[in-house]
């Protein structure tokens, strides 16, 4: 087929479905119904649109381009033509009647009527997602089309008053007018949200003393407060407010339900009345009946239970359970011992006090985050007095042997092709009855990347790489100090052995990593990692003799690149800090996120000056020693301005000093700009430093550019953009920043001067695509440059279209590949 018939079909396909979607035949219910068009708000002030918005649940169809057809429904008229529902139906009546048959015929047999019940459960959901949503063509491709209803409108601007006045505005009024274009009807909403309400004072009635003198010690941060505008949520927030503050302070059956809201709403002033009304509200607390006489809930006993594995024989389930008891807990094994000491260290409810809610939900997570359980649970009964807590744990162990493989392709930018990988884990839980796990990490791939030379060839790599750790849910300290204080912490340590080889044409490259590292958590949004052992030792050889050539250019020209491929011990001592209130599951919400990471290298040798030559005469001679200061802070602020779009901010910034004798640090702690993360519209690590031209090879290929300082921004707003399966969302940014060195040994424009830097910060724009299947993000970002301090600074009129992709030119549409969102 040649191109023009091919162009042809495309005109004929193409007419096809705008005649499907505008001269389609409707339903005859809806025979003189209009498709639904856009919707508008117009009068509000203080409610933000997006607010309102969210109370719309119809949306108008899609269009292409804002032309007044709707190829989308199109698509799905198209599927119709052969879809038969009664079809689909007959087809979910004969799975459900097959599925009953084959579990009369294995009633007898547990296993597999399991199993039976997975695979019809399966093929059941599909047939009935056909009949529910019909074809290929209807659910995925095409789009149902959506019609004006009077009375779904009228219920909206109802929606819409009772939010405002769920807001404050109790003299609100919304009304709409509906306007008819052709096939469709937009629909117009007015609102008039008048005076808002603000809370003047807020009373406190508590029917019981103890918990009337909790709350009020506990009152410094309420959701409700005066001089505020009413909010519904508020009220709903200090419901649950003061439900958790009881349950963790001993009323286990309290409810926020017990608390009612008494609004005075006949309050006038004359001096504000024409800008806002006043309320005044009591918050009255009840103590349910369940709760005798007010008296608090005391833990009376303790146990834990460790059950059979899923799947045991009926000789474990019946097999002689061991019972211990340790510190007031009852501790019963039915197959595996655990140590109850560690055990101890985990659970925070206590024989003898009182109850608390947070504690009990602490102790089912801290059981969790072990990894040794399948499923932590908890129940409790009431002793004789009608006060006092018998509580239960429940858990089933893991697996204590757990094999599990990987395999994928490497995909990443400026590499001539994906190249594949295997991973191998191995992991041993409870290794020495004390809640340890083992764990051993195969891995192994091949690469296909350019060479460092800059010819056009593509050559093959290979790395494998072994990773052990062993884990132990404490921190491993001196006399087991700290223990008590970071038991409730999720305290972790970490020893763990790595052996990493790469073998390149240029050169081959062994890796020993030892490390130790401690983490502990105090909050959810908080987590601290503390490695007092990080030691590595490279080494590199077979290094060809053009490559050490470039490298040895390299270095007359500045790049410590050469600095990689010495024999080098490096060890370091490193602290990380990092504050997270960004949720990961539910609706977004203004979030911040902060990390702060402090690394000092070389330290064990200014403590200990002789282990350097005990490292030579263990290692050898021609040992590469450094000694670095290094720290880097990362802060990032989100604004979600919609259900599905949000405004969001990053500043990233970090230093290396280096000292002794090496005067440089490790190739690996420089800073590096540009790239998915950094800059979009640069190559990885090319960018800097400072206002110096980019370093290059022989066929004009750049290569990387490390700095000692860096500094950039990114402002990013991101939305929604359409639905394929997943969610296709877009973006627009702005990328701003640079590298720059300290160093006395610097060039000109190269060095970091407070008095020149704001004319070296480059500047990048562009945007980008990113599918999100919930549990998998793949990003485009399209990058281009703005203004390039080492060029002629604006360079955006350099941009060319007909060479838009073209690398070797000094602005191109640079595309970036990447998993995740960037931040």
């Amino acid at each position: 087929m040649n191109n023009n018939s091919k162009i042809t079909y495309s005109w004929y396909f193409f007419l096809i479905l705008v005649g499907l979607s505008s001269c389609a035949r409707k339903p005859a219910s809806q025979a003189k119904s209009y498709y639904l068009g856009n919707s508008s708000i117009k009068g509000n002030q203080i409610i933000n649109d997006s607010e309102l918005e969210a109370l719309i649940p119809q949306k108008p169809n899609r269009r292409l381009l804002g032309l007044p057809f709707f190829p989308y429904v199109g698509l799905y008229r198209f599927g119709e033509l052969f879809y038969n529902r009664e079809e689909k139906q007959r087809k979910v009546i004969e799975i459900t009647q097959k599925y009953q048959n084959e579990s009369r015929l294995n009633e007898n047999s547990p296993r597999k009527l399991e199993k039976i019940q997975r695979r019809y459960a399966k093929k059941l959901e599909k047939a009935q997602t056909r009949v529910d949503e019909g074809n290929f063509w209807m659910r995925v491709l095409g789009e149902a089309p959506v019609y004006f209803v009077a009375s779904e409108v009228a219920l909206n601007a109802e929606k819409m008053q009772k939010y405002l006045y769920n807001n404050g505005f109790f003299e609100a009024a919304v009304s709409y007018k509906p306007d008819t274009t052709f096939n469709r009807i937009r629909v117009s909403y007015f609102v008039a949200e008048k005076r808002p309400t603000m809370i003047r004072g807020i009373e406190y009635q508590v029917r019981n003393n103890m918990a009337d003198s909790i709350i009020n010690s506990n009152n410094k941060n309420p959701a409700l407060q005066t001089k505020k505008r009413y909010d519904g949520d508020s009220f709903e927030e200090e419901r649950i407010r003061i439900e958790t503050l009881l349950r963790n302070q001993g009323y286990l059956g309290f409810s926020r339900q017990n608390i009612s809201y008494l609004i005075n709403d006949t309050i006038t002033n004359a001096s504000t009345d024409s800008f806002f009304k006043s309320v005044d509200v009591k918050v009255r607390v009840d103590m349910p009946g369940t709760i005798k006489n007010g008296e608090r809930y005391k833990i009376n006993s303790v146990h834990f239970e460790v059950l059979p594995p899923s799947g045991s024989t009926a000789d474990s389930l019946y097999a002689r359970k061991d019972t211990v008891n340790f510190r007031g807990i009852r501790y019963t094994f039915s197959d595996k011992r655990f140590a109850t000491r560690i055990l101890d260290s985990k659970i925070q409810v206590r024989p003898g006090a009182i109850y608390s809610q947070q504690k009990e939900r602490d102790t089912q997570q801290q059981l969790s985050l072990t990894d040794q359980f399948r499923f932590v649970n908890y129940t409790y009964t009431l002793d004789s007095t009608g006060h006092g807590i018998n509580s239960y744990f429940k858990v089933i162990p893991l697996e204590k042997y757990q094999v599990s493989t990987d395999i994928g392709l490497n995909v990443i930018q400026l590499q001539g092709a994906p190249g594949p990988f295997a991973n191998l884990s191995y992991k041993i839980r409870n290794v020495f009855n004390g809640l340890e796990n083992f764990e051993a990490n195969l891995r192994g791939g091949i690469e296909l990347v350019p060479g460092f030379l800059g010819n056009s060839s593509i050559y093959r790599s290979e790395e494998i790489g072994l990773n052990t750790s062993l884990t132990f849910p404490r921190l491993l300290t001196p006399a087991n100090m700290l223990q008590k204080q970071t038991a409730s912490f999720n305290p972790r340590t970490q020893v763990g052995l790595g052996y990493n080889y790469v073998n390149r044409p240029e050169y081959t490259r062994t890796n020993v990593k030892v490390a130790m590292t401690y983490s502990w958590q105090p909050t959810n949004k908080t987590l601290f990692n503390l490695s007092l052992v990080d030691l590595n030792i490279l080494n590199t050889q077979n290094i060809r003799s053009d490559f050490q050539a470039l490298l040895d250019e390299l270095r007359e020209q500045g790049n410590n690149l050469y600095n990689s491929f010495q024999r080098s011990f490096v060890s370091d001592i490193n602290f990380n800090f990092t504050y997270n209130t960004n949720a990961l599951i539910g609706p977004q919400k203004n979030a911040h996120y902060f990390r702060v990471a402090l690394e000092s290298g070389g330290t064990s040798l200014n403590i200990l000056p002789k282990q350097e030559n005990l490292i030579k005469n263990v290692f050898g001679d021609g040992l590469q020693f450094y000694k670095y200061l290094r720290w880097n802070a990362d802060y990032r602020r989100y604004w979600p301005t919609g259900r599905r779009s949000a405004f969001v901010a990053r500043v990233n910034t970090g230093a290396v000093y280096s000292y002794g004798d090496s005067k440089v640090p490790p190739y690996e702690k420089y800073f590096f700009a540009g790239g998915s993360n950094s800059l979009r519209g640069w190559l990885p690590r090319r960018l800097g430093p400072g206002s110096s031209p980019p370093r290059k090879t022989i066929d004009s290929l750049t290569i990387e550019s490390p700095g000692e300082f860096l500094l950039e921004g990114n402002l990013e707003w991101r939305g929604f953009l359409a639905k394929f399966f997943g969610d296709i969302n877009y973006a627009l940014f702005i990328d701003v920043g640079n590298v720059w060195n300290l160093s006395s040994t610097a060039t000109e424009k190269q060095k970091f001067e407070a008095d020149k830097f704001l004319k070296e910060i480059a500047i990048g724009t562009g945007f980008g695509i990113r599918y999100d299947l919930s549990f998998f993000i793949l990003r485009f970002d399209f990058g281009i440059k703005v203004y390039d301090p080492a060029l002629q600074r604006f360079v955006l009129d350099e941009l060319e279209f007909k060479r838009l992709f073209n690398r070797r030119q000094s602005n191109f549409l640079n595309v970036n590949l990447g998993v995740g969102y960037p931040f």
